[in-house]
């Protein structure tokens, strides 16, 4: 039996050209094609590749191995020339030196860290830092000069008519 006669059995009733297959015939064909391809691949997984010497295969890391009990979180401040401090709510875990880092050990697992970057100058910066694994943390400082850049600022309203700033005014005109 011919290709087109035992496509024709899968096409919509009716006229059907011979040199042209319907949709049908080519899914069939794809999936017939995709099945050699899988046969073969499974048959010869090797089969472009030379075979790898056995005293240069990598060995494999020990399951077993446990990760270190600490963690290192290293800080590090944008622009760095400057100098800033770091705060874990009202303690100091240290200053960030111009051109080098401050690192932190602490226990794996041992709760995220809120962390305030002060530095004279710029505005403080509040970020948190995660002590599930070893990592880095870029703070970008912003000069107070620039509080304007950032997103959600809002310019500090005039001081009332009639009034010193601040003074309270009784809800008279």
């Amino acid at each position: 039996m011919r290709i087109p006669a035992l496509l024709s059995r899968f096409a919509p009733r009716g006229r059907v050209r011979v040199g042209r297959l319907p949709g049908a015939a080519w899914l069939i064909a794809g999936l017939t094609i995709g099945a050699f391809a899988v046969a073969a691949a499974v048959a010869a997984p090797d089969a472009g590749r030379p075979p790898l010497p056995i005293d240069v295969a990598a060995p494999n890391p020990p399951l077993d191995q446990a990760p270190a009990a600490t963690v290192r979180i290293v800080i590090t401040i944008i622009p760095s020339a400057k100098k800033a401090m770091v705060f874990w709510g009202k303690k100091r875990l240290g200053i960030v030196a111009p051109h080098a880092p401050l690192v932190v050990q602490r226990p794996r697992d041992s709760g995220p860290l809120d962390l305030i970057v002060r530095s004279d100058g710029y505005i403080p910066v509040q970020t948190r830092a995660y002590t599930f694994g070893d990592s880095k943390l870029s703070v970008k400082l912003t000069p107070l000069d620039q509080k304007n850049t950032l997103l959600g600022f809002r310019e500090e309203l005039p001081p009332p008519d009639g009034g010193a700033p601040g003074e309270p005014d009784g809800g008279t005109p």
